[in-house]
């Protein structure tokens, strides 16, 4: 005769084991807290945006959308100078060159006394160079070197919104921050 209550017993330890394995599988498909996804698109200019949510990309640019690997968002980028950065050691002109997606760009911008900021960039699109300008005011703020824009000829940044760029480093030469926006570390070299 069959133990009754025994096979009971070691189908019990079963499904709690199944339980087990299902519930750490969910927890692996649930998004994480901190993660987001980050949308990627061109506009008809060849400018690229950066943004959040699906619903901030516009209508037109959405069947060409590009889903970025997550990335862990952070309030603000980890602390870098051990020393505070002087707002003096900023002042004067800046410029920073590179390429995305083959296309080289410049942006040169003056760091003004009395908190002003001006500059423009330029973008070279196989034949093609695009040309913007952009103002503003700018200031420290724990570490940060905060940019609010009050003008740019380009659609992004818009005219109100504010950028906290984490000043890494800053010398004579150059200045290493880490982008607000995007993630990315930048130099600028002083000009």
């Amino acid at each position: 005769m069959q133990n009754v209550f025994g096979d009971s017993k070691n189908r019990w330890r079963a499904d709690k084991r199944r339980i087990a394995l299902w519930g750490a599988a969910l927890l692996f498909l649930l998004p994480s807290p901190g993660l987001t996804e980050t949308y990627k698109y061109a506009d008809e200019n060849g400018s690229v945006y950066f943004v959040d949510s699906l619903d901030k990309v516009p209508v037109q640019y959405r069947k060409n959308v590009q889903v970025l690997p997550e990335v862990r968002r952070e309030e603000k980028a980890p602390r870098a100078p051990a020393a505070p950065v002087e707002e003096r050691s900023l002042i004067g002109r800046w410029e920073c060159r590179g390429s995305q997606n083959g296309n080289s760009y410049t942006v040169i911008m003056s760091l003004r006394p009395k908190g002003i900021f001006d500059g423009n960039g330029f973008k070279k699109t196989g034949e093609k160079t695009s040309v913007w300008m952009f103002k503003g005011n700018w200031r420290l703020m724990d570490g940060d070197l905060v940019l609010t824009y009050t003008w740019s000829s380009a659609a992004e940044p818009k005219r109100g919104t504010s950028q906290f760029d984490t000043i890494l480093e800053v010398n004579d030469q150059f200045m290493e921050v880490k982008s607000g926006r995007t993630g990315e570390v930048v130099r600028y070299l002083r000009k």
